[in-house]
């Protein structure tokens, strides 16, 4: 795999380790033996977002700086978007946990 491949997909493999790292942990706090408190559930899918967060805006800022400087790179571009849409799929996961208190639905 080339560099430039690996900065389209690098975000989206962030994102879905998050997708599935934020329902496991919903299925594991909401569960009828529930293995999590409501609570720690929160903090910890707070903690996996922020940190997932972080992962894919690097992959943004260095996506930006290869479109400015080479404009020979044929997947700059794409690895922006990639890396800008998975930034917001990462809080957009997020977002349930923040809206619903606890396990309700």
């Amino acid at each position: 795999m080339t560099r430039a491949s690996l900065s389209v997909f690098g975000p989206v493999l962030i994102w879905a380790l998050h997708f599935s790292a934020v329902y496991a942990l919903i299925s594991a706090a909401c569960a009828p033996r529930g293995l999590l408190e409501p609570d720690i559930m929160a903090a910890t899918v707070a903690l996996v977002t922020g940190l997932a967060g972080i992962g894919c805006l690097a992959f943004l800022i260095v996506a930006r700086r290869r479109r400015r400087s080479a404009e020979s790179l044929p997947l700059a571009q794409a690895a922006w978007w990639s890396a800008l849409i998975s930034l917001l799929a990462v809080f957009a996961n997020a977002w349930p946990i923040a809206v619903l208190p606890g396990c309700t639905g």
